[in-house]
């Protein structure tokens, strides 16, 4: 919050007329000139602060007429053309401003407004450091310059500034708001949380302070709180578009579904351009199984997400028929460009339309992340193999990964749900078999963690040690197949757990692993998606309200028939998860010892 600029300490600065004491008539008239002069100024000024810009330039232009150097009738003139969009124009009268006298700040302070305006970032940073040089406690060239700082994301140099400016004006509402942004953007939201509090506590009435508070509390996972905030935001200004959005995401977190589409669909009725929201729509719907309409509108994620950008045409497929003469796009004798997007789960799950695009006559060259290359090199059907990042062989056209389901009509009576649909390399094979198994008992492997940088990996992860009542079970061998930062809580449980991650390097080496295990046991991320992928027994524990794959109130998968889905009955609850794990996998090995 907070505007760039403004008359906000305006001192009128009259030139003083030369004159000689040896001639009085001289000198009264140029007293007079003074008065005239000072009196046309207090009249700009007026109308300058009543917003009537029309009316300061010509009495701006009159002192000029008469003194063609008189600084602060440049400098009104230059702010009335800085109100008004005329940027260069503030530019030039301002700078004539500064020339003649330098050392006031606030000319130097607006002057940064007008650059700002401009797009010009660097200079608007030189003329607002210069005022404080002037002025260290101008609290408006402080804030400009920390608003500056935000643009050109120096977050730590933002917040100086705004503390800055608040240990002069403690009272200043837009300044505990923006910083309670950077700090936000910085990850330190217990402070962003505090400095929204402040703000609120100075303007309770206004409804962006509101929303910004409870967007920082969720971001804690005080899902709760935030709700109460949303909720206030939306009493403040029903039509909040942001703040229905918001309450979407958060009843989402609470489970609470219907409410959840309820108030994201009102966000997008509000601001029908509002892409965050109609992506929360279509994921509502697709967790819900409407396929057919979720499909179609998941389409608007390129307006979310930055989309590659192709000269060739995006391929729809049956998803053409929407279009006036009705027709399906065909593939036949065409080369086209399959490409990833979103995270390797995402690539693992969707993989299985590539030999479907290949039966449909199209040559395909498939673009994948590196750690995929060796899996997607035994898919049946591609032509062409290539590392995101490399250079693209030539194409006709192209089609992300997770439009497929689209374009191919996708319900889920028609998910191509066979599996193994991914093959293990035989090298990979070869390397995983030479390792030490134990004969007999039951292999499990395990993977507790997803990646740290997910949105909502509070929600998805579990604390390794919640999965102690799964160690020491007998007849069942526990495998770590976790990598990343989570790994290191192994560390105290590896007398349970054999730790498999220095024979991984890529997702081939996971999936040769996985060929020699009995059962996975995963929370929702990639090697989950994997295990589907190859037809191996997976019991996936998800969070009360998960990912929209995972549909609603389900055990089994339609996308993954090998898989079992264990379900926390209420929000944060991964306890009940893990004893119903427990429970399950010692009738397992009840079963297997009859």
């Amino acid at each position: 919050m907070g505007a760039f600029g403004g008359v906000k300490s305006f001192r009128a600065e009259g030139r003083s007329a030369r004159h000689d004491a040896k001639t009085p008539g001289l000198a009264g008239k140029a007293q007079k000139q003074a008065a005239y002069i000072q009196s046309l100024i207090v009249r700009a000024l007026v109308h300058y602060e009543a917003g009537r810009m029309a009316e300061v330039e010509p009495l701006c232009l009159k002192i000029l007429a008469v003194d063609v150097r008189h600084a602060d009738a440049l400098y009104v003139l230059g702010m009335a053309a800085l109100k008004t969009g005329r940027y260069e124009l503030a530019i030039r009268m301002i700078r004539r401003a500064i020339a003649i006298n330098g050392k006031q700040p606030f000319y130097h302070a607006n002057l940064g407004s007008a650059q700002l305006a401009q797009g010009k970032v660097e200079e608007a940073v030189a003329c607002f450091e210069r005022a404080l040089e002037l002025s260290p406690d101008h609290i408006e060239a402080a804030f400009n310059l920390g608003n500056t700082f935000t643009v050109q994301k120096k977050h730590n140099e933002a917040a100086a500034c705004f503390k800055r400016v608040l240990a002069v004006k403690p009272d200043y509402a837009d300044a505990w708001c923006n910083l309670g942004n950077v700090l936000k953007t910085q990850g330190k939201l217990d402070e962003a949380v505090d400095s929204y509090r402040h703000a609120v506590d100075l303007l309770p009435d206004l409804a962006d302070l509101w929303c910004n508070l409870g967007d920082a509390l969720h971001q804690q996972t005080k899902v709760d709180e935030a709700v109460a905030c949303f909720q206030r935001t939306l009493t403040l200004k029903p039509d909040h578009a942001k703040a229905c959005n918001c309450l979407g995401n958060a009843f989402f977190d609470q489970g609470k579904l219907e409410d959840s589409f309820a108030h994201c669909k009102r966000a997008v009725e509000l601001k029908p351009d509002f892409y965050d929201a109609q992506m929360n729509v279509s994921l509502l719907q697709l967790q819900q199984g409407d396929y057919r309409t979720g499909w179609r509108n998941y389409e608007v994620r390129w307006k979310v997400y930055t989309a590659r950008r192709f000269a060739q045409p995006l391929w729809q497929g049956a998803a053409a028929l929407d279009r006036a003469d009705g027709q399906e796009e065909r593939i036949q004798g065409r080369r086209i460009l399959l490409h990833a997007e979103q995270g390797l789960g995402d690539s693992l799950q969707f993989l299985r339309y590539v030999p479907l695009v290949h039966a449909a006559g199209g040559t395909v060259i498939l673009d994948i992340p590196p750690q995929l290359r060796r899996l997607a090199a035994q898919l049946p059907g591609v032509a062409t193999l290539v590392n995101t990042g490399d250079p693209l062989p030539p194409f006709d056209c192209h089609c992300p990964l997770m439009s497929l389901p689209q374009a191919f009509a996708t319900t889920l009576e028609t998910i191509p749900a066979r599996a193994p649909y991914l093959t293990v390399p035989e090298d990979a094979l070869k390397a995983a078999s030479a390792l030490q198994w134990p004969a007999k008992g039951l292999r499990v492997g395990l993977v507790w963690a997803g990646t740290p940088s997910h949105p909502k990996d509070w929600a998805r992860s579990i604390p390794l040690p919640l999965l102690e009542p799964l160690f020491g079970i007998e007849g069942a061998h526990m495998f770590s197949l976790q990598l990343g930062p989570a790994a290191a809580q192994l560390a105290a449980a590896k007398p349970h757990i054999t730790d498999l991650a220095p024979a991984i390097h890529d997702m081939a080496d996971t999936a040769a692993l996985m060929a020699n295990m009995d059962l996975i046991i995963s929370v929702d991320t990639s090697p989950v998606h994997l295990a589907g992928a190859l037809g191996k027994p997976t019991w996936l524990l998800i969070p009360y309200s998960p990912d929209w794959r995972w549909l609603v109130g389900r055990e089994d998968s339609p996308w993954y028939p090998t898989m079992r889905l264990f379900r926390q009955p209420k929000a944060r609850d991964w306890e009940s998860v893990v004893e119903a794990v427990r429970v399950a996998l010692k009738q397992k090995l009840a079963q297997l010892s009859m």
